[in-house]
């Protein structure tokens, strides 16, 4: 460490779960350092993946050779940094290591108790905190001033008042920031805190939510669209808890796409679907095509269910403004389940995802309850029993009324949810199969999830066109009266959603009637040099009718190419 009165060197890991995802949290820290610390320490943000190799991780850290490292900690990346943190101690004996985040702000003294190799642990927002800290180890000011700070004393882990959570926060937008990011994810924060007291979350466990200003919100997005980025995330909790804020940053979004935004990004919002309101559909509805993002946490579509949980929601209202907002074509919408909230049988389940699907949003994630430090559904055992991994992200493997065979069966839902749906692979196909053919969308995804499954065991995942041979050979085994739609539908959506120059079998069609049907299109409707073309002819027109997709420009809400159809002179 530095003599008393000297500024620190100081590295700020953040460790993203993937590359494209950049890391908020250590220039969160460095803004702080920079508007409250008394000396000028010298902050240095390293940020990693935990995909990559440890090795490399830890040598770009020790390179930095800091007096303070601080690291920014999730669910996703703890345990990484728990295998990080030994040899980052024999590397760095005197350097003090401080971990912040919201996977050890509820469980700082275990945490220490756990991971020797830290100094310290900051529970709650870490701007002041840290730079009270910093300055504390340069020897201006206590330890005992540092709020949230927990610490080793006298063989025992003390741990400060906790800071008064109020007012704005420092802006982590600087040029660092701006160019670190390097065409990456760009993450801001508009307001923090929720509304919502959620018993599986952590949002609403702070003081009242509050917001930075309009203003300062207006010129961090400018900055944000103009670093390359194709996309800016809001993290905020609850972006429109707010209605009449979150009006004022959408019609400032939508008024500056084309002009001080460029047309390329796009800007993901989480939203609550009952808090929609006329207006901001309508300002919805009149901005450009996949400006905008939604998710939206339906959580479950039970009302009871909700309410064990301590989440107040208007279904009938959410229903209805959700299905208009993916209706009316403007933006792509994400709605989330959560698989295993209490008192949630699977029967119920499978009839909100039945009703959530049916919705029709562009993506649908089943997800799985995790009982997160911190949240009451942790901390309250007696009222919310379930059985859960120890280890992180603390998945629920059963409760009361769902089994782990019943997860099970979930988990077969959600891995052909992802690969045929989410993926916007076979769009068409599965609309007609949910719809006119009448077959429930949980009942469809577990047959084709089984099958799937069985096909992957042993050989990994399948690539396209062993998927496609697959799911066409089962969809004609449960409607063998319909396979000559069902493969126009399929390769309907083979060419919406890929560039295709070879069908898969299960899509090929035989006979010269293609290369024919080739030439006729070329001359009725003429390609643009150098753009690819796929061209098909649908079976159940008696190759009377063709399909072709000129790839050129992906529809901004759908991810989807345009598919036209022509008919052709017999």
């Amino acid at each position: 460490m530095p003599e008393k009165g000297l500024p620190l060197r100081i590295t700020l890991l953040g460790i993203a779960s993937q590359y494209v995802h950049s890391s908020l949290a250590p220039w969160c820290l460095q803004a702080g350092l920079k508007a409250y610390a008394a000396l000028p320490h010298e902050a240095l943000v390293v940020e990693g993946t935990v995909n990559e190799p440890p090795e490399g991780l830890k040598n770009r850290v020790i390179s930095t050779a800091p007096d303070l490292l601080g690291i920014s900690c999730t669910i996703w990346n703890i345990r990484t940094i728990s295998g990080l943190l030994p040899p980052l101690r024999a590397a760095l004996p005197d350097c003090v290591i401080v971990l912040g985040g919201p996977e050890v702000s509820f469980c700082a003294e275990e945490t220490l108790c756990a991971l020797p190799e830290a100094d310290y642990v900051i529970s709650g927002e870490g701007e002041l905190p840290f730079a009270r800290l910093a300055d504390a180890l340069g020897g201006i000011g206590r330890l005992k001033e540092v709020p949230g700070l927990y610490f080793r004393e006298d063989g025992r882990i003390r741990a400060n008042p906790p800071m008064d959570q109020s007012g704005e926060w420092p802006s982590p937008v600087g040029p660092g920031y701006l160019q670190a990011l390097n065409g990456r994810i760009a993450y801001i924060e508009t307001s923090r805190g929720c509304p919502f007291s959620c018993a599986f979350c952590l949002s609403g466990r702070g003081d009242r939510p509050r917001a930075c200003s309009l203003d300062r919100a207006c010129e961090e997005i400018l900055l944000l669209a103009n670093s390359g980025t194709q996309t800016v995330k809001f993290v905020d909790r609850t972006f429109n808890a707010d209605r009449e804020r979150a009006k004022v940053l959408l019609r400032f979004i939508a008024g500056e796409a084309g002009k001080g935004i460029p047309g390329s990004v796009v800007f993901h919002f989480e939203i609550a679907g009952d808090l929609l309101d006329e207006e901001t559909l309508d300002i919805i509805s009149f901005s450009p095509p996949g400006l905008f993002r939604f998710e939206i946490g339906l959580q479950s579509m039970d009302e009871t269910t909700l309410r064990r949980v301590r989440r107040r929601t208007d279904m009938k209202r959410l229903t209805d403004m959700t299905g208009r907002l993916i209706a009316c074509g403007r933006a792509r919408v994400h709605l989330d389940l959560i698989a295993g909230l209490p008192g949630e049988t699977l029967h119920m389940f499978l009839r909100g995802f039945d009703e959530a699907f049916l919705l029709r949003p562009h993506e649908l994630q089943l997800g799985f309850l995790k009982l997160l430090h911190g949240s009451a559904m942790r901390e309250e055992p007696e009222t919310y029993p379930c059985a859960f991994d120890p280890l992180p992200p603390y998945e629920v493997k059963s409760t009361p009324f769902m089994s782990e065979g019943d997860m099970s069966d979930l988990h077969i839902i959600e891995h052909a949810l992802d690969k045929l749906y989410n993926s916007g692979r076979f769009i068409g196909t599965l609309k007609y199969l949910t719809g006119d053919a009448g077959i429930r969308p949980s009942e469809l995804f577990f047959l084709l999830g089984e099958a799937i499954r069985t096909e992957e065991e042993g050989r990994g995942p399948l690539s396209l066109d062993a998927l496609t041979n697959l799911i066409y050979a089962r969809l004609a085994e449960r409607l063998p009266g319909e396979a000559g739609l069902l493969r126009d539908l399929m390769l309907t959506d083979r060419l919406a959603s890929t560039k295709t120059s070879v069908l898969p079998a299960a899509l090929k069609q035989e006979g010269t009637g293609l290369h024919e049907a080739r030439q006729i299109l070329f001359r009725l409707f003429p390609r643009t040099a150098g753009v690819p073309r796929a061209v098909g002819l649908l079976s159940e027109q008696g190759g009377s009718k063709a399909v072709f997709c000129d790839y050129v420009q992906k529809d901004p809400v759908t991810g989807l190419y345009p598919v036209n159809s022509a008919d052709l002179p017999l």
